[in-house]
């Protein structure tokens, strides 16, 4: 199994550009978690800090799609650059002021600007596995290994954070979680050697449509705004869920328990040969998720909730993998990073419905009641991807056809009429 993913990661610079983008994303894993527990010792209030963290979410959403959009046109290098330069310092008045007397409101301006600069390496880094392995039959293991990652960083992520709130000062994770984005994002954006090839400006490009409006990329941008709502409720309930039941300090380790099953489904899934056609794999994993998801309203003890938490979590990065997986093959090369940036923002969104509506909930009921805004969001997932089948189809028949088109003239084959 893992000779798979040996392969793959001996693709000419792709272990340094894969280190460089697991160190620069890390911080995904702390920083919700780092500004609900910061937010909730200062401010006293889970609604509040489900707020910001929704505020941050909701401006990434909208924002990080015309980044990568200009990504695709000046490159890498030059955008990141620019992001991390407005980033940091957003981020560094954001947890300043969460500690002083300032009014709310300055809280969810400064939300929101981080949110919007912040550096969206997970599709930038799946972008330059498209380009090395395009067509080798190999891009399915190189999108799994990087939601394997992604995977790691939740286990480990939320007990860190956790630890550096209680052993340190309650705002230590949110500076953690800065510093190592900023060292992981300029290093990735440092390595030009496997940066893909910006497009250009051009007129062509100026009248183009934006990503979300080529076929499939709308339905399952609106796919993934489900999957993060599942991920956004999950987080901030589970954080209650233990302080209610006075272990706090349990809150990450219950995090990480999901994503200990997600990396596990993830690590079996990626590894797989399948048959089946990506659409069929996604539809299938996302069934799946709405069946381990739906328990856990039922649990009612941190021991029970552990073991649901770890089950919840096998179908997530299958899930992840093959919408990633499927995005690829529907849009065209030139438009990756944009399209990729599409889902990830439909997570954003999710999470910032989801995360305030937790917290609201929580905050006068058994934490357990918010889990059925978990659950809900898992079935409904599910029930949009079968209503989405017949769109997902027709962009997948496309580019197959178009992928067909352009190998017939890449080896001089007469195309079809």
């Amino acid at each position: 199994m893992f000779g798979t993913y040996v392969a793959v990661l001996k693709t000419p610079g792709a272990a340094r550009f894969s280190a460089a983008a697991f160190l620069g994303r890390a911080q995904m894993s702390m920083i919700g978690l780092g500004a609900v527990l910061l937010l909730q010792a200062e401010r006293g209030s889970y609604a509040i800090a489900g707020a910001v963290s929704a505020i941050y979410a909701i401006s990434m959403a909208v924002i990080s799609p015309q980044a990568a959009r200009l990504i695709d046109i000046f490159g890498q290098r030059r955008v990141l650059r620019i992001q991390i330069a407005l980033h940091v310092p957003a981020m560094a008045a954001l947890i300043a002021l969460a500690m002083s007397p300032a009014p709310t409101w300055v809280l969810y301006v400064l939300a929101f600007f981080a949110g919007g600069v912040q550096p969206n390496l997970g599709a930038l880094v799946r972008a330059r596995w498209s380009a090395k392995l395009t067509g080798s039959g190999k891009l399915r293991t190189a999108f799994a290994w990087e939601s394997m990652l992604d995977e790691v960083i939740f286990i480990a992520g939320p007990p860190l954070a956790t630890f550096l709130v209680i052993a340190v000062f309650p705002s230590a994770a949110m500076i953690v979680a800065t510093v190592i984005l900023a060292i992981g994002t300029w290093w990735f954006a440092s390595l030009k050697e496997s940066e893909p090839n910006a497009i250009g400006r051009g007129a062509q490009h100026a009248r183009r449509r934006p990503a979300i409006a080529l076929p499939g990329v709308a339905a399952i941008a609106l796919i993934y705004v489900f999957v993060g709502s599942i991920f956004g409720s999950f987080e901030v309930t589970t954080v209650a869920f233990a302080g209610q039941h006075g272990h706090m300090g349990v809150a990450g380790l219950l995090l990480a328990m999901n994503s200990l099953g997600s990396l596990a489904g993830g690590l079996v899934f990626g590894a797989l040969k399948l048959r089946a056609s990506l659409l069929r794999q996604f539809l299938f994993m996302l069934a799946l998720l709405g069946i381990v998801v739906f328990p856990l309203p039922f649990l009612r003890s941190i021991w029970l909730l552990a073991i649901g938490a770890l089950v919840a979590g096998v179908a997530v990065a299958p899930v992840l993998i093959s919408g990633v997986s499927l995005i690829e093959r529907i849009v065209p090369a030139s438009r990756l990073t944009e399209s990729m940036s599409w889902p990830t923002a439909g997570l954003a969104v999710g999470l910032a419905i989801s995360s305030p509506i937790a917290g609201v909930i929580v905050d006068g009921n058994p934490a357990s009641t918010a889990y059925w805004v978990t659950a809900g969001c898992a079935i409904a997932a599910a029930v949009t991807a079968f209503l989405q089948v017949t769109p997902l189809y027709r962009a997948s028949a496309a580019a197959s056809a178009r992928i067909a088109a352009g190998t017939q003239v890449a080896t001089g084959a007469p195309a079809a009429r």
